[in-house]
Formats: structure tokens, C-alpha cells, sequence
């Protein structure tokens, strides 16, 4: 039987999913469900770089319903308080565990049409080291890393592809081992 080959293919298929659908009303992973395992969480700490934001630092550190506001066209980069990884699929117990996929989410309000994006290495065919912008995957609860780049970023990019303004609260990192509440 070839059941080994329907796994990895299934999972880059929901993976690739994830990158296709939009968000269709608001931004996903606001606050985790009764009894789902919570991770400690890191923020945003520096923006890098702004185009079309209007109060770009009020997207910086936790969630405190102060917004950055990224205009139709804009775009907003941030330096996270530490490395975001890919979610642990492979092991023991499904997802390592932590009850949740995510490696982190966006916290705003309003109608939310945007890309998200990390600032990863990525080796040519000469085996010659460069960065890349890479599509993060979306999900229903915020946004991990593609599970086939086993290294970390700290960089993420937000761009507003709608026609209204998009508004950004925190971007939250998830890190260690799942507590459970």
C-alpha cells in the first residue's frame, strides 16, 4: 500500500489551501477557545519598514485596541520579539502537542484582505544563502509557517490588498510548549 505518499501530499494541500482562501470578515485568531491549550505568546517589537500606515507603532507589543492603519496599498514590516517556527507535525502526538497549528496571528478589526509574508533564507541552485519574501499560510485561528522550512523568521509582512483600510492591533508570536488552562 502507499498510504506514506497521501500524508505529505495532504498536508500540502490544506497548507496551499490556506493561501488561496481569504479572510472573509475580520482577522483570525483574536482569543483561544475554553479549553484549548494556550502557548506563551511574543509581539511585534519594531517596525522596519512602512509604506501608506498612518500610526505604524501602535501595531507594536500586545494587543491593547490601539491600531496601526495600513491604507489600500500599503504595506507594514515588523520585527518580531523573537523567531517564529513552523508548527511540529511530525513526532508522537499530532502537532507536537500543542492542540493548535499556529505559529501566530494578527490581531485587527473590520473587513481584513491582506498577504502575509516572512523574511526567510532560502539557497539558490548554486547553494548560495539569500532572503526571500514567503507566503504564510492563513488558517482560522492566525498564520503558520510552511512546515518544509525548518528554520525561523522574525520579520513579517503585512500588505493591504483590498480597497479599505486595514487595521492592526498586535502581531503575536507563539513559542514553547502548550499550557493547558
Amino acid at each position: 500500500m502507499r498510504k506514506r505518499g497521501l500524508l505529505p501530499a495532504g498536508l500540502l494541500l490544506f497548507l496551499s489551501a490556506g493561501l488561496l482562501a481569504r479572510v472573509p470578515s475580520g482577522f483570525p485568531g483574536k482569543t483561544p477557545r475554553q479549553g484549548q491549550s494556550e502557548r506563551p505568546k511574543f509581539y511585534a517589537l519594531q517596525v522596519v519598514f512602512e509604506k501608506k500606515v498612518q500610526n505604524a507603532k501602535d501595531s507594536l507589543s500586545a494587543p491593547d485596541g490601539r491600531y496601526a492603519e495600513i491604507l489600500a496599498g500599503g504595506q507594514l514590516v515588523v520585527l518580531m520579539g523573537n523567531k517564529l517556527y513552523p508548527f511540529p507535525i511530525f513526532g508522537g502526538e499530532p502537532l507536537g502537542g500543542y492542540g493548535q497549528p499556529d505559529s501566530g496571528s494578527v490581531v485587527g478589526k473590520g473587513e481584513a484582505d491582506f498577504g502575509l509574508e516572512g523574511w526567510l533564507p532560502m539557497q539558490d541552485t548554486q547553494n548560495k544563502q539569500h532572503y526571500a519574501w514567503i507566503p504564510l499560510g492563513l488558517s482560522v485561528s492566525g498564520f503558520c509557517l510552511w512546515p518544509i522550512y525548518n528554520m525561523g523568521v522574525d520579520m513579517i509582512r503585512i500588505t493591504n490588498i483590498g480597497t479599505k483600510s486595514l487595521f492592526v492591533d498586535a502581531v503575536i508570536g507563539y513559542s514553547g510548549e502548550a499550557k493547558r488552562r
